[in-house]
């Protein structure tokens, strides 16, 4: 097993070196590096809330509290009555009256402030840096690549020759 493997690697050496001889690693010399960006569109959620009118502002016919009103004025006279002596009986009940008439006849009107919520995306620009942009010299000639990483002063080469029929 030994001597096979040996056999394998003594015959398949001079070929790996045989292919490298024509692949050569060679440096240029950079000339001019620019970062390149790309403006792009990013989108971003928010929650956005709307406190709606309540009942009381919303477009439709108000109905009557009168009803609610009187019986209000009812109760408030009840209650105030059973406060005070002599006159100051009467003006606790009158009182009660005027106090339970206001809060029937609103009864029906205090609502809370409606709320509504949803969510809105807005778009911001957002500049995202992508690489370099690279211009290098090799013999005498300039080429241009893009790079991921920044290059430093020379770029490798990998030159290869090749037979042109």
């Amino acid at each position: 097993m030994k001597k096979m493997m040996l056999l394998v690697l003594a015959m398949g050496l001079p070929l790996i070196a045989s292919a490298n001889r024509y692949n050569q690693v060679e440096y240029g010399r950079v000339v001019e590096v620019e970062p390149i960006y790309q403006s792009v569109s990013m989108p971003e959620e928010r929650q956005v809330c709307d406190r709606g009118l309540d009942d009381r502002y919303r477009h439709r016919p108000r109905t009557s509290n009168a009803g609610n009103a009187v019986l209000g004025g009812i109760i408030g006279g009840a209650i105030g009555n059973k406060f005070g002596k002599g006159r100051g009986r009467d003006a606790s009940t009158a009182l009660g009256i005027l106090i339970g008439a206001g809060i029937g006849a609103n009864k029906n009107n205090h609502h809370a402030p409606r709320q509504t919520c949803y969510v809105e995306t807005y778009y911001h620009q957002e500049e995202r840096f992508m690489g370099y942009d690279v211009t290098y010299e090799y013999g005498g000639e300039l080429y241009h690549t893009q790079l991921n990483q920044y290059p430093g002063d020379f770029v490798r080469l990998e030159v290869d020759v090749r037979v042109v029929d």
